[in-house]
């Protein structure tokens, strides 16, 4: 029975999984989001290419633009290697970097799908990878060439890993988790709060071991995803001459995160980028101080590390002086990432970064509709005596990258993988007891 019931759920999430990719083939060549110039996005792919040609990790605009060749920290390196993959093999469109992510989202949602098994059962497992392979919120990341495309799949392979180390703790089982936190780290920087947020709670929680050996695997996990983290930090400190432990753009992010304008007014918890696209704008409010002022890169000195060091200390020289505002602007930042304050501003902040807006909308009214059912789904988990805490993990280190920075939807990506299961828990509920009324109606008749 149990390897007719495992060979049941291998055929749905195969045949789940071919309808993910088609989605995500299409999606890319027929509405073809287009990619903003200068932006994150054309930065990755200019990134990978010159990765390809053998310049290394070089600031991509400088040397399109001047032609010199900077060594660069700004974003973290896994996910530009990944796209030079097809530049390696002479295909550097960005079509072919978009085509390669397909492959990378249809892998999260096979990944959602075993997830979800993992917590509520086979059902669920399908439930969560049905939903996974329609929702706009992940794939609108492959199509735009955004990290978040693989930063979403290494964070499912964590918490897969996370339950399967509680199942049978032992240190090679922590060790992988670990390996994968660095890589979430290496795509984006706050995976490395994983490190803290998922494996500190998760050995607390191993009770029927001795302290000792709870630490030691917790120390086994953590320095794991420093070691694999370590070799980009000394190779930031050879080049850049400055210690960079994974990327530089913390820097602007702060600082257009924190000014006059993204503190009061219409476009509080936002980022600078805003006011030259919609709202109002610092000539309307001349009192307002600029968010940050930019930089030379013309500059025959210009150095990466000292100009991000610059712009992240005006940034937090600012929030001190303004610590009584704090509170509601960091409260609007959370509301602004959880899609719960003025979501077609922020709808419109989204499409900046090249996302469709229809699509964006439609991914926001989808996320409305998993979000409660998620809540009834942590519920239902915690009667059945559920582990939840490695879902509920990826919940605060969106939190924390919010706090820390700004509003962005982009930024929930973490937790989506999260939210998709727990909804789906809901669901297989609903699904289960009408099934089991079902039954008994028909024994009676």
């Amino acid at each position: 029975m149990t390897t007719t019931r495992n060979r049941a759920f291998l055929i749905a999430i195969l045949a789940i999984a071919l309808v993910a990719l088609a989605v995500r083939v299409v999606f890319v060549l027929a509405v073809d989001p287009k990619l903003p110039d200068p932006g994150d996005a054309t930065a990755y792919h200019l990134l990978a290419n010159n990765l390809a040609d053998g310049r290394g990790y070089i600031r991509p605009f400088d040397f399109r633009i001047l032609h010199v060749t900077r060594p660069t920290a700004e974003y973290p390196p896994l996910f530009p290697a990944l796209l030079a993959w097809p530049s390696f093999l002479g295909a550097k469109s960005v079509d072919a970097q978009r085509l390669l992510l397909c492959f990378v989202g249809t892998g999260t949602v096979v990944l959602v799908g075993f997830l979800g098994r993992r917590v509520g059962g086979p059902l669920v497992g399908v439930i969560a990878a049905a939903i996974a392979a329609l929702y706009p919120m992940l794939f609108l990341a492959e199509a735009t060439l955004m990290a978040e495309s693989v930063y979403v799949l290494l964070v499912t392979a964590a918490l897969l890993l996370a339950y399967r180390a509680a199942d049978a703790p032992s240190p090679l089982r922590f060790a992988a988790l670990g390996a994968v936190i660095g890589l979430s780290a290496l795509t984006r920087a706050e995976g490395l709060f994983f490190a803290v947020v998922l494996v500190i709670p998760l050995v607390i929680s191993l009770r029927s071991l001795a302290t000792k050996r709870r630490a030691l695997l917790a120390l086994v996990a953590i320095g794991t995803a420093i070691l694999v983290v370590v070799p980009w930090t000394i190779r930031n400190a050879v080049r850049l001459h400055a210690f960079v432990p994974i990327s530089n753009n913390i820097g602007t992010a702060v600082d257009g995160a924190n000014c006059d304008l993204t503190y009061s007014g219409s476009q509080i918890g936002l980022w600078r980028e805003t006011f030259s696209q919609f709202g109002e704008s610092a000539r309307r409010r001349p009192q307002a101080q600029a968010c940050f002022e930019g930089f030379d890169i013309q500059r025959h000195n210009f150095q990466e590390a000292d100009v991000a060091n610059r712009h992240r200390a005006d940034g937090i020289t600012y929030a001190r002086a303004h610590l009584s505002r704090a509170p509601l602007v960091v409260g609007v930042r959370e509301l602004r990432t959880w899609g719960l304050y003025a979501p077609r501003q922020q709808i419109d902040f989204e499409s900046l970064e090249g996302r469709p807006k229809r699509w964006q909308a439609v991914g926001t009214v989808m996320y409305w509709v998993l979000l409660p059912l998620a809540l009834i789904g942590v519920v239902l988990l915690l009667r059945r005596r559920a582990r939840v805490w490695p879902l509920l993990s990826t919940a605060v280190v969106v939190a924390l990258t919010t706090a820390l920075t700004y509003g962005q939807q982009r930024f929930r990506i973490a937790a989506e993988p999260s939210l998709i299961v727990l909804a789906a828990v809901s669901v297989a509920a609903v699904v289960g007891t009408r099934h089991r009324r079902s039954t008994k109606t028909t024994e009676r008749t």
